[in-house]
């Protein structure tokens, strides 16, 4: 090739916007929009919190303005703005929703007056190919124009360096995937994307934090095709702009990788997600209006106080390393951030710190069996804290799953416990509800099947649809341990998720033989009522539950 030069992404410096306008550019963005939101499960990264009414949130390089219209069904009420260089690929004005007004701008350009701090919430996807010189801080710095004092920075991109190929018969050579890969790569050009929250925090911004995500493999296909679509885009613009050598290369390339996918050889890139937030005018981040404040809430505590026990303590300086003093910062720092997203008291009274099922008599057993291989499932995961609990005396995560209706929460147990490296569990978002969902995936595969401070979040007729859904994850001697909200006598609680139905020992046990019954299995029930002191909780903690506060603590094995 002339010069040497490879076709790679760095020729893009200098040439602005390398893909094309097209219908069938369109299409491809239009089609990677929900394969994108398949990955992720959001438009709006859960961690961002919006009030009801009056959020103003701008997508910059709007493109078809597909996302803008998605969060517009979710946001009726938000005045929502698309911004990009060109809007032919966008619907005609009189089509959009009518809180979707959108403009023409070049985020390299300076940032009309008009717009100065007008957006509660800014978002951006896919800028690698416009990022010049694998610096993003010009377009940082403008995004971060756009904001209010408080605002927040939602920045949607590829993570290349983690980028591989994989394939679904390991014999199977994929030496032009591979080539593909380094020509994507670029030498690492775009490589800047996981300092993204780094060079957020150099910019000025508060609280950045990059999420990581990976794509699954039931879509592996249809992520590969859009990659090449992408690279058959960025062929044709090098062509157009004279690189004849350098484009021709570039299709060669896509069609020997095209033939080894036929023979299930695909490419996979992981996605990050970085959130950061504007700083107020005082230097420390407030509450603008559209963004929701801290309620006060008797489920909220500000201070652990005497909440984390030493056993507690000796998981994190055992998975984690951390001491004392850095521990108490990070667990703040979480917690907050988890509170934002799901306001529920066991977050707000850092119930996620209770010792959990490491004071049942059954967990030296239950921990042996572990350690020889049991699968294990968490339920309604939070953190995953339960499965860490396990992983700290020794417990391999490669059989562990969890999955939870906020994938955010599980994304935080990565910073929580700095395990993103060893935690191999595999996780599921997922409503256990949902009678199809990829928590199918498990069932009669599961040997432990963890469910503390979970059931009782449902009326008495969700929880036997989430029992239900148990039986099908079992086997034959499947274990399934927790704990949740009891009292003497049963009683229905409306909460603000919806009604709890609180059970008595009669009534437990009753549900269960319920669903043997319908399942044509046969449990042991175990099961006992405990004083929530029991549990770890302090007095304060249940002052706003019915009195008296109770729990029960159980233990059900499948006997047929």
């Amino acid at each position: 090739m002339g010069n040497g030069v490879k076709p790679g992404f760095n020729l893009a410096d200098g040439r602005g916007y390398m893909l094309d306008r097209s219908y069938a550019a369109a299409g491809r963005l239009n089609y990677q929009f929900f394969l994108w939101r398949d990955t992720f499960g959001f438009n709006i990264h859960p961690s961002i919190p919006l009030a009801e009414h009056h959020v103003k949130i701008a997508d910059v390089a709007t493109g078809t303005s597909i996302w803008l219209t998605h969060v517009a069904r979710e946001h009726p009420t938000a005045e929502l703005y698309g911004f990009d260089i060109s809007l032919a690929q966008a619907p005609p004005k009189q089509w959009l929703p009518a809180n979707v007004t959108l403009e023409t701008w070049n985020v390299f350009h300076d940032v009309p007056e008009s717009l100065l701090e007008r957006f509660d919430v800014v978002h951006v996807r896919l800028l690698c190919l416009v990022v010049e010189s694998s610096d993003p801080r010009p377009i940082l710095r403008n995004l971060k124009r756009l904001l209010k004092p408080g605002g927040y920075l939602q920045w949607d991109e590829l993570n290349f360096p983690d980028s591989c190929v994989k394939t679904a018969d390991p014999s199977t050579q994929t030496p032009a995937l591979h080539e593909l890969l380094d020509t994507i790569r670029s030498q690492g050009r775009t490589f800047w994307a996981l300092r993204l929250a780094e060079i957020a925090t150099d910019e000025g911004f508060e609280d950045a934090t990059l999420y990581h995500y990976d794509d699954k493999r039931d879509l592996a296909k249809a992520n590969n095709e859009s990659c090449f679509l992408v690279m058959e885009e960025f062929a044709s613009r090098l062509m157009s702009d004279n690189l004849e050598e350098e484009s021709s290369s570039l299709n060669k390339q896509i069609q020997a990788a095209y033939q080894e996918s036929l023979e299930d050889g695909f490419l996979f890139y992981p996605k990050v997600v970085c959130v950061a937030r504007k700083p107020d005018v005082n230097g420390t981040a407030n509450n603008p209006g559209g963004l929701k404040p801290v309620p006060k809430s008797p489920f909220y505590k500000r201070d652990i106080g005497p909440r984390l026990k030493p056993a507690i303590v000796n998981v994190y300086q055992t998975w984690c390393g951390l001491t004392d003093d850095s521990l108490q910062t990070r667990l703040h720092n979480i917690r907050d951030r988890a509170w934002a997203q799901a306001p529920y008291p066991c977050i707000g009274q850092w119930m996620f710190l209770l010792p959990s099922i490491t004071v049942f008599p059954a967990y030296p057993s239950l921990l042996a069996r572990a350690k020889d291989g049991a699968t294990v499932l968490d339920l309604g995961c939070c953190f995953g804290q339960d499965l860490r609990l396990l992983a700290s005396e020794g417990v391999s995560t490669e059989a562990m799953y969890a999955t939870d209706l906020v994938a955010g929460l599980w994304e935080l147990g990565f910073e929580l416990f700095s395990d993103r490296d060893r935690m191999k569990a595999k996780f599921i978002p997922a409503d256990i509800l949902d009678s199809k969902s990829e928590l199918d995936q498990l069932n009669g595969q599961m040997d432990i099947i963890l469910a503390c401070q979970f059931l009782h979040l449902f009326d008495w007729k969700k929880q036997a649809t989430a029992m239900r859904k148990i039986v099908e994850f079992s086997r034959l001697g499947t274990v399934v341990i927790g704990y949740q909200r009891a009292r003497t006598e049963a009683l229905k609680v409306p909460m603000g998720w919806g009604e709890m139905y609180i059970h008595d020992l009669q009534t437990f046990r009753e549900i269960w033989r319920q669903i043997e019954r319908e399942m044509g299995t046969k449990w042991d029930v175990e099961a006992s009522l405990v004083d929530l002191k029991e549990w770890g909780m302090e007095e304060e903690d249940t002052v706003w539950m019915d009195q008296p506060p109770m729990g029960v603590n159980f233990v059900i094995t499948r006997l047929e």
